[in-house]
């Protein structure tokens, strides 16, 4: 028992790994087969993924409704909402415009689910605002240089920030905008490449953990 449910999986995902990570090293014909075919599974894999992530939903909330536990209600709109998105697109097969006319997969997309996307970014921008304002909380100078980034790039995105400036600080000759361009194309990219960095270093560890079996999460917790 212990061969199939630890040894056997661990085996498989030391050879795919290997040979996948080989592939990009050793450009051969075999090699872009191999990526073709292992592309196909991975979409395969996928499909299989979606349903059981959605199947293990529905159970979930349809155990809350079940158990009439606080909230349950809300879990009564997820039926709903799949339902009211999912049954237009199959009547409609999956187009949105016929002709001239939407579909009720175009209706439902524009008229709900537009409206309820709108809705939800305005409320997460009350929260933004508040993480926000604790970010910007200047308790040390490496704050003090974020808070100032940031009020200068406020400043410059917003028509009443730029007709301040301009009235407070025009005779610099300094364009707030030329400014806020700065701090985009400069500081802003070097954060991006240093955080884009820890983060493919951090997948290349993960993924090396992953081939040879250091990290075993993916096998249970059994």
């Amino acid at each position: 028992m212990t061969l199939i449910k630890k040894h056997i999986p661990l085996a498989i995902c030391f050879i795919v790994g290997l040979l996948t990570l080989s592939t990009y090293y050793i450009p051969t014909k075999a090699s872009e087969n191999y990526i073709e075919v292992m592309n196909k599974w991975e979409n395969i894999m996928a499909g299989f993924a979606f349903l059981l992530g959605l199947f293990s939903l529905f159970f979930s909330h349809y155990n809350k409704m079940k158990r009439k536990v606080d909230g349950w209600g809300y879990s009564l709109f997820v039926f709903v909402g799949f339902f009211a998105m999912v049954i237009p697109s199959v009547l409609s097969h999956g187009r949105q415009m016929v002709g001239p006319d939407l579909t009720g997969l175009g209706w439902g997309y524009r008229f709900l689910f537009n409206a309820l996307s709108g809705t939800m970014f305005s409320v997460l921008a009350f929260y933004i605002v508040s993480t926000a304002y604790r970010a910007f909380r200047i308790k040390s100078a490496q704050a003090g240089v974020l808070f100032v980034a940031a009020l200068i790039v406020i400043v410059g995105k917003v028509p009443l920030g730029q007709m301040i400036w301009e009235t407070v600080l025009g005779w610099t000759h300094v364009g707030v905008t030329d400014i806020v361009q700065w701090l985009m194309d400069v500081p802003v990219v070097a954060g991006k490449r240093g955080i884009l960095m820890g983060l493919a270093i951090g997948g290349i560890v993960t993924a090396l953990k992953i081939v040879f079996g250091i990290e075993r999460q993916y096998m249970g917790k059994d």
